[in-house]
């Protein structure tokens, strides 16, 4: 336990990122959700065998489910954000998804604009 709270107080002040949120899709690309999450073919089990349990669950008002992830890396101060919904067909294959990421200049501006 104190190798690990040592290593962690290394990468903090020596500026290396870490993962806010949902780490298993901190990584991915429009290419590589295309090879995990088929559409019509990938279930519910084999998502979450890939990027876990989601961050939130909902549904549509046509009855579809809606599994959320997100993270955010961090350096200093918050950098990239990525989401990835995922939405199912009530027979448990996904049916679309959408992934997303806001960079760390579009998000500055996001906020400066409210």
């Amino acid at each position: 336990m104190k190798i690990l709270a040592a290593a962690m107080m290394v990468m903090l002040t020596e500026g290396c990122a870490y993962v806010v949120g949902d780490a298993g899709i901190v990584n991915e690309t429009p290419a590589s959700v295309a090879q995990n999450v088929i559409i019509g073919k990938t279930t519910k089990a084999e998502v979450e065998a890939k990027y876990g349990v989601p961050s939130t669950v909902s549904f549509d008002s046509n009855g579809m489910e809606i599994w959320l992830y997100g993270s955010t890396a961090v350096e200093e101060s918050p950098t990239a954000h990525k989401a990835l919904e995922v939405h199912f067909d009530k027979d448990g294959s996904a049916a679309y998804y959408l992934l997303t990421e806001v960079d760390p200049e579009k998000r500055r501006q996001m906020q400066l604009a409210h």
